[in-house]
């Protein structure tokens, strides 16, 4: 009896440690996740309101610091914006009631496997997506950027301390 209640422990261990070492990671080390699947798709499934030339402009902002998309989707099939977790995609979506707080803007959630990224989720507050600045900033989050506390950095935090100077510390 003695064994399965150790090993059931030191899996439990092993678990918190491999979270504790990921949320470290994020937090602390601030460099971009690599997609296992080279270069991202990226789906609009937030609909046509979405603005494709604004979300194009963000693709851009970070294409020229060196990190390719593979293209971008503005009208998918629905088909695909109805799944979750797709390998190799990062996906747009607009928040339905309870998805975000009523002070956040924009929110991205990663899939990860060791520090390889294998998909994202960047849920929108309605309209959000026109602010300057939110898409880059969202989508530096998919690419697997954490915030920093510099003012004037796109990954600043605070919507009001960002801009768009971007560089590795």
């Amino acid at each position: 009896m003695k064994k399965p209640a150790a090993l059931l422990c030191i899996f439990v261990l092993g678990f918190i440690l491999g979270l504790g070492i990921k949320f470290f990671y994020e937090t602390k080390v601030f460099k971009a996740y690599t997609w296992r699947y080279k270069n991202p798709v990226i789906l609009n499934c937030y609909g046509p309101d979405f603005s494709e030339i604004n979300f194009i402009r963000a693709i851009s902002y970070w294409t020229m610091r060196g990190f390719p998309i593979g293209f971008y989707e503005h009208n998918p099939p629905a088909g695909l914006c109805g799944e979750r977790d797709l390998e190799g995609f990062i996906i747009l979506r607009k928040a339905t009631p309870g998805d975000l707080s009523s002070s956040t803007l924009a929110s991205t959630t990663r899939r990860t496997s060791g520090t390889s990224l294998l998909s994202a989720e960047i849920i929108y507050s309605p309209n959000s997506f026109n602010l300057d600045l939110l898409n880059e900033h969202e989508l530096g989050h998919a690419l697997g950027f954490s915030h920093i506390e510099i003012e004037g950095h796109v990954m600043h935090p605070e919507y009001s301390k960002m801009s768009s100077r971007f560089w590795m510390p």
